[in-house]
């Protein structure tokens, strides 16, 4: 290894080319193509430093370690630990997570229990898959479901069957206000709870972020319209609390895998 060449890679800067970047106060998430030869020296990068390769891949070394990466792996990367990559196959696609030290500190979590079971890889390349979408969904909901999605891959499945009395209300609030986006921090005045324990939470009981449930009872009320109402697409996805027609028609083929204009058809 030839410590005289290694490369520190600063908050935002990889080898390829960034098609897209979304920015949260403690990570920053990145699309990251590479559709012709780069650096294949060793290299860090400055954050702790998590990738999913979608297409591609390349043959990876760390010390004296190497691994054939193929889409579907999950590379970690504490922070300023030395790799490279060789062989890329072109084009290749990264989605690259970059964390702050304090995401974990404040949060409670351990970067090292990302992959401390097979069921825990599981549930990090789901969730890594949940972010994925989220970058192209890209609304109001996104940024609650990315954190929670975030949380999420540091912290063991479970589930309970026992609801605290602030989950009930929280759902009670959703169901009232469908119409409505209710910001995360709106929620946690109303409820009197820090938003990283609705984030953290609230998918214990509902299998589900927040915002991909309140995201479902948007679709559940525009089906009724669809199915029942002489209503316009555009009218109902307004009277729903959609942004406009084609945000509703991106939801509907998150979860529906149709349009809403097929739905009449039904």
């Amino acid at each position: 290894m030839n410590l005289k060449s290694e490369l520190t890679l600063k908050q935002h800067t990889f080898l390829g080319t960034t098609s897209t970047n979304f920015l949260l106060d403690f990570c920053s998430i990145s699309l990251v193509n590479y559709i012709q030869p780069v650096s294949e020296e060793w290299h860090s990068h400055e954050d702790i430093h998590l990738s999913l390769i979608l297409q591609g891949g390349n043959l990876e070394s760390r010390k004296k370690e190497d691994k054939q990466v193929t889409p579907g792996k999950i590379m970690a990367y504490h922070q300023g630990e030395i790799h490279r990559n060789r062989f890329t196959a072109f084009p290749s696609k990264n989605l690259n997570l970059e964390f702050k030290k304090t995401f974990f500190t404040e949060n409670n979590l351990n970067f090292n229990q990302l992959f401390c079971s097979n069921t825990q890889q599981l549930n990090v390349y789901l969730n890594l898959i949940k972010i994925y979408n989220e970058l192209y969904i890209d609304d109001l909901y996104s940024k609650e479901s990315i954190g929670s999605s975030l949380i999420s891959l540091f912290t063991p499945a479970s589930v309970s069957l026992h609801k605290p009395t602030w989950v009930v209300h929280l759902r009670e609030i959703i169901e009232d206000r469908w119409d409505e986006f209710i910001s995360l921090d709106e929620l946690s005045k109303t409820l009197c709870i820090h938003p990283v324990t609705i984030s953290k939470y609230f998918k214990k009981y509902y299998q589900g972020s927040l915002g991909d449930y309140m995201r479902k009872v948007k679709v559940q009320r525009a089906l009724n319209y669809l199915l029942h109402t002489k209503m316009s697409i555009t009218e109902i996805a307004f009277a729903c609390g959609f942004s406009d027609h084609s945000h509703m028609t991106r939801i509907f083929k998150l979860y529906l895998r149709c349009i809403p204009k097929e739905v009449r058809k039904f």
